[in-house]
C-alpha cells in the first residue's frame, strides 16, 4: 500500500467564479508516483484544479486532501511537500536569477541553498542565466528558472501548469527526463499540456476536463513499463530545517521589498515626488505661520495618505506583475508574516518620505511657531503606521480587481478618516507647541492601529485567496 505523503484524493470538487462554473464535481485520487497528464481544451478547468490542488484556489464546494490532511488546514510541512509551476514565473523581475532562488530557500528552510541552486543549474542548465535579473529573461529562460523555484525544496508533490511552454526541443527532452527520473524516485508529478507527443512519452495516467468536468480517466501505454514508485535513489536531497518563523519571515520579506526598491526606488521615487509637490504648491496658498491651522496641517496629512496610497500600491503591484505574491501562498511560512513583511517595508520607506514632508512642512509653512518635537514624532510615526496597515491590506483587495490601484483609494479612505482627524488634531497642537492635552488622542491613535493591525492579520489570507 501507498504511502500517503504524498497521495492526492479530490472529493466533489467544485469552483465557481461569479455565475461561471469552472469546475463541476471532480472526484478522484493520485496515487504516490503517479505520473499524471492533465489535457482538455482552453478553458476547460486545467489550470483552476491545478491551482486548487496548490491551494492557490480555494474550492466552493469539496475538499483536497494531501497526505490524508485537508489543504484547508495545511501546515508548513504539508506545504513543503508541494511545488508549483505557472503561467507566470512566480519570481520577483527585479532581482536576479540567483537571487529569486536564494529567497525562496529562505521561505523554504533550504539549509544548503548554494548547493541545491548549482544542482538544479547543472540538471535544468541555467549557469548562464543566474546572474542575470529574471526581467530581462527570455520566455524559455525564465521558465526554466520557474522550474528550477518550484524543485529547490525537493516537493513529494510537483504540479506543473505547461511546463514545457516556451522551452526549446533541448530544454523540453532534458525536462522530459528530469520529470522521469523524478517519478522513478517517488515523487508525484501531475502536469497540464495541449501536447499529445509529451502525454505519449511519460506519463502513466491521462485525465481529460471538457467544461470542468472530468470526462476521462484512463491509464496510458507507458505505464505497463515495469516501475515501482520511490526504488529509485533521490534525485534533489536538499538539507531542510524549520521554514522561518512570524518573525524571522517577516523580516525575510521585508528585506526582499527593500533590497528591491534600493535598486527601482519606485516607491521613494514615485511616492517622495508626489508628496512633495503637494506640499510645496500648497505652501504658496498659505501665510507663513499659519501651520498649526486645521486646513495647513490637514494638506500635510493628505499629501502623506496620497503618498502612501501610491507606494504601497506599486509595492504591491510588484507582487502581481509576475504573481510573485503566490510565491509567498505557497510557501510553509505563516500568511500573516506575508502581510506583515510588506508592511514594514513600506513603513520604513514611507517614514523616510514622512521625515522629509514633515521637514519642509515646518520650514516652508511653520516659520518661527514653536513645534513640540516628541508629540510630532509621536503623531507622525503612528499617523503613519495606520495608513500603512490598512492600506496594505486593501491592496491586496484592489490589485485582484479589474480596476486594480485605481480602486484603492476608494477602499481605504472611508476607513481611515477617524485617523486623518486625530492626526491633524495632533499635528496642530504640536504644532502650536501645545503638549498637554496630545495624550488622550495619541491613545486613540494607537487604539485605531492595533484594531486595524489584528484585523489585518486575521483576514489578509483570505484577502490574497482566489
Amino acid at each position: 500500500m501507498s504511502s500517503p505523503t504524498s497521495r492526492i484524493v479530490l472529493d466533489a470538487i467544485e469552483k465557481d467564479f461569479g455565475r461561471q462554473r469552472a469546475l463541476r464535481r471532480i472526484s478522484l485520487s493520485i496515487e504516490q508516483g503517479e505520473y499524471v497528464a492533465l489535457i482538455g481544451a482552453n478553458g476547460a478547468g486545467k489550470t483552476t484544479l491545478l491551482r486548487t490542488v496548490a491551494g492557490l484556489s480555494r474550492p466552493t464546494s469539496g475538499s483536497v486532501r494531501i497526505a490524508d490532511v485537508d489543504l484547508r488546514r495545511a501546515g508548513p510541512g504539508l506545504r513543503r511537500r508541494i511545488g508549483f509551476v505557472s503561467h507566470a514565473s512566480l519570481l520577483y523581475p527585479e532581482l536576479t536569477g540567483r537571487e529569486n532562488l536564494q529567497f525562496q530557500a529562505r521561505l523554504f528552510g533550504v539549509a544548503d541553498a548554494d548547493s541545491m541552486i548549482a544542482q538544479l543549474g547543472e540538471l535544468l542548465d541555467l549557469a548562464a542565466i543566474l546572474d542575470r535579473p529574471a526581467g530581462e529573461l527570455s520566455r524559455g529562460n525564465l521558465q526554466r528558472l520557474s522550474i528550477a523555484r518550484a524543485l529547490l525544496h525537493a516537493p513529494r508533490v510537483l504540479l506543473l501548469d505547461e511546463p514545457f511552454s516556451g522551452l526549446d526541443q533541448t530544454t523540453a527532452s532534458r525536462l522530459q527526463l528530469l520529470l522521469q527520473r523524478l517519478v522513478d524516485a517517488g515523487h508525484t508529478v501531475v502536469l497540464s499540456t495541449h501536447d499529445r507527443a509529451i502525454v505519449e512519452s511519460g506519463p502513466h495516467r491521462l485525465l481529460r476536463l471538457d467544461d470542468g468536468a472530468l470526462v476521462e480517466d484512463r491509464v496510458l501505454a507507458s505505464a505497463s513499463v515495469d516501475r515501482h514508485a520511490g526504488s529509485a535513489s533521490p534525485l534533489l536531497v536538499p538539507a531542510l530545517r524549520m521554514p522561518p518563523k512570524l518573525l524571522g519571515a517577516t523580516l525575510t520579506i521585508a528585506a526582499k521589498d527593500l533590497r528591491i526598491e534600493a535598486r527601482t526606488r519606485d516607491v521613494l521615487g514615485s511616492a517622495g515626488l508626489f508628496a512633495l509637490v503637494v506640499l510645496i504648491t500648497a505652501s504658496f496658498t498659505a501665510p507663513v505661520g499659519e501651520s498649526s491651522t486645521g486646513m495647513a496641517t490637514g494638506v500635510m496629512w493628505m499629501s502623506l495618505l496620497f503618498a502612501t496610497l501610491l507606494g504601497v500600491g506599486r509595492s504591491s503591484g510588484r507582487e502581481h506583475a509576475e504573481r510573485g505574491i503566490e510565491s509567498l501562498v505557497l510557501s510553509p511560512v505563516p500568511k500573516a508574516a506575508i502581510f506583515l513583511g510588506k508592511a514594514l517595508a513600506s513603513l520604513l520607506l514611507l517614514c523616510l518620505v514622512a521625515i522629509a514632508v514633515v521637514l519642509l512642512f515646518i520650514v516652508f509653512m511653520a516659520g518661527n511657531a514653536p513645534v513640540h518635537v516628541l508629540g510630532l514624532a509621536g503623531t507622525v510615526l503612528i499617523g503613519m503606521v495606520g495608513l500603512v496597515i490598512v492600506t496594505t491590506l486593501f491592496a491586496g483587495i484592489a490589485l485582484g480587481t479589474r480596476l486594480g490601484e485605481s480602486m484603492l483609494p476608494l477602499l481605504v479612505l472611508p476607513v481611515v478618516i477617524p485617523l486623518m482627524v486625530g492626526a491633524v488634531e495632533l499635528t496642530r497642537q504640536a504644532l502650536g507647541g501645545q503638549g498637554g492635552g496630545m495624550g488622550i488622542w495619541l491613545a486613540l491613535l494607537a487604539a485605531f492601529d492595533l484594531v486595524m493591525m489584528m484585523s489585518a492579520v486575521a483576514t489578509f489570507a483570505f484577502v490574497i485567496e482566489e
